[in-house]
C-alpha cells in the first residue's frame, strides 16, 4: 500500500500513465485463487512474469499487460524513478505490437461468467459502507495529538480501509422505541468486528488482525441523546483494550483504545445519515509485515465515517474480509 502511494503519487508517473494507460488495481490474494474468467485471465498474465505462483505464492506487483493478456512488463519496486523507466519501457513494447494488437476494438470480449463466489465480495444488501483512516500521532507536552512522524517512508500517512455493516448491523444500533437518555449495549458480533479488525495498526503494511483471545476488555454502548421528527441522535461510548497476550503490560503488540463516536438517523428515509467514529489510545508493537513501528507505546488514531457507496473505491472489501465468515461473525 506504501509502495504504491510512493509510485503513484509522483506527478510524472501520474501524467504519464494518464495519457497512455489504463488503470486497473486488484487485490492478489483473491485473482491468484479464484477460478473464474477473471482469475484465468490473471494468472496467465502472471505466468509469464517471474511470480509463477506456485501453489498459493504470491503474484504480487505491478503489471503492464494488452487487453489480450500479452504481459509488457512486472516490477515490484516502489522508487519513483524505476517505476517511471519502468512504465516509460513497457510503453515502448506496446507500440512495437503489430496493428492488430493496438488498433480499437482490435479485441472482442465475450460474456465473463459467473464469479467465484468463494473469492468475490460485494456489500451486504441494505447494508452500510464506513470508512475507516487510521494514523500515526504524537503527542505535545499538553497531551495534544498531532500528526506522528515516524523513520519508516510513508508510515506518518493515513491508510484507508471499510468497514461493512449488514442491514441487520445497523439496525440493532436503532432503539424500537427510542427515549432520551436511553442506553443499549451494542451487539458484540458488531462490536468485535469493529474491534478485532479495525483497531489496528494498518499504517506501514498488511497487519495481523486481533484473534477472539486478544481482546482483553472492552465493548461499545450508545445513548440516544435527541429524538425529534427530522431524526434520531445517538453517542457511542466505549473502550477497547487488545493485546497478544493475557498481560497487557508485558504484551509484544497491543492498543489501549477509547471510542466515541456519533450517529443520526432519518425516521422517514430509514436510514443513518451519519455514522462518525473516533478511536484513540497507546499503540505498540508490530506484525510480520507492518516492521518499522516506532519504539515502546505511542499514540494511534482512528477515525471512521459513513461512506456515499456510490463510487467504484467505496465497494473495495474490508482487508479482514478475505475471511469472510470470521469477519461477519467476530464473537467466534
Amino acid at each position: 500500500m506504501v509502495g504504491r502511494e510512493l509510485t503513484f503519487g509522483d506527478k510524472h508517473i501520474q501524467r504519464f500513465l494518464k495519457d497512455n494507460f489504463i488503470l486497473v488495481a486488484a487485490d492478489d490474494w483473491y485473482q491468484r485463487r479464484r477460478r473464474d474468467a477473471e482469475g484465468e485471465f490473471f494468472r496467465k498474465v502472471a505466468n509469464q512474469g517471474p511470480r509463477k505462483g506456485i501453489g498459493g505464492a504470491t503474484r504480487q506487483g505491478i503489471y503492464v499487460l494488452t487487453a489480450s493478456g500479452i504481459l509488457l512488463g512486472y516490477k515490484n519496486n516502489q522508487d519513483p524513478a524505476i517505476m517511471y523507466d519502468y512504465f516509460r519501457k513497457a510503453h515502448q513494447a506496446w507500440r512495437s505490437l503489430p496493428d492488430s494488437e493496438r488498433e480499437p476494438n482490435a479485441l472482442k470480449v465475450g460474456d465473463s461468467g459467473k464469479p467465484d463466489r468463494a473469492y468475490h465480495r460485494a456489500p451486504p444488501d441494505g447494508g452500510l459502507i464506513v470508512n475507516v483512516y487510521t494514523r500515526i500521532l504524537d503527542r505535545d507536552a499538553d497531551g495534544t495529538c498531532r500528526v506522528g512522524t515516524c523513520r519508516f517512508p510513508g508510515g506518518q500517512r493515513a491508510s484507508q480501509d471499510h468497514l461493512w455493516l449488514t442491514k441487520e448491523d445497523w439496525q440493532s444500533l436503532i432503539p424500537a422505541t427510542p427515549r432520551q437518555g436511553e442506553t443499549l449495549t451494542i451487539p458484540e458480533r458488531l462490536a468485535l468486528r469493529i474491534a478485532r479488525f479495525h483497531l489496528v495498526d494498518n499504517t506501514r503494511g498488511e497487519p495481523p488482525f486481533w484473534s477472539r483471545g486478544q481482546v482483553r476488555s472492552g465493548g461499545l454502548k450508545i445513548t440516544v441523546t435527541k429524538v425529534a421528527k427530522d431524526g434520531i441522535r445517538l453517542r457511542v461510548d466505549g473502550a477497547f483494550l487488545l493485546a497478544d497476550g493475557q498481560d497487557a503490560d508485558r504484551a509484544r503488540r497491543g492498543y489501549d483504545a477509547r471510542l466515541l463516536g456519533h450517529i443520526h438517523y432519518d425516521p422517514a428515509k430509514k436510514a443513518i445519515t451519519r455514522f462518525d467514529m473516533i478511536a484513540l489510545g497507546d499503540h505498540w508493537g508490530e506484525g510480520p509485515f507492518t516492521g518499522g513501528a516506532r519504539p515502546g507505546r505511542s499514540p494511534l488514531g482512528v477515525a471512521f465515517e459513513l461512506a456515499a457507496g456510490n463510487r467504484p473505491a467505496d465497494r473495495v472489501p474490508p482487508q479482514a474480509a478475505r475471511d469472510w465468515g470470521e469477519y461477519l461473525a467476530a464473537e467466534r
